[in-house]
């Protein structure tokens, strides 16, 4: 029935946590965002200088990122420090560049878009 509701299996809610994680990293700023995380919590006037982006276009992304639950952070007085939350965000993250760096720049033509 068209624009019924689903209820989502334990199955299906897996499904949507994937793609929101996928989702989470899916910006070229992100992942500077989190490639400059690596080295540990940082302010969000370091984070922004480290991406090249404006401090209120990195607390937009940052803010994607902990939506997703890939980045958490702690309050210091009136700062924000922001970290990965998780090593494995930072594993995903370089597979991903592994990935890319050896051959999948470019779509497999066996693989429909």
């Amino acid at each position: 029935m068209p624009g019924a509701t689903v209820p989502k299996t334990g199955r299906e809610e897996l499904f949507a946590l994937q793609a929101g994680f996928c989702k989470g990293m899916a910006h070229p700023t992100r992942m500077r965002l989190l490639e400059s995380l690596r080295d540990g919590e940082k302010r969000v006037s370091e984070l922004a200088e480290a991406a090249g982006v404006t401090q209120a276009n990195a607390s937009q992304h940052l803010a994607v990122l902990r939506q997703f639950g890939l980045l958490g952070t702690r309050r210091s007085g009136s700062a924000i420090y922001y970290r990965i939350r998780d090593r494995r965000v930072a594993e995903v993250y370089d597979l991903v560049r592994n990935c890319v760096e050896g051959g999948f720049r470019e779509p497999h033509p066996a693989v429909p878009l």
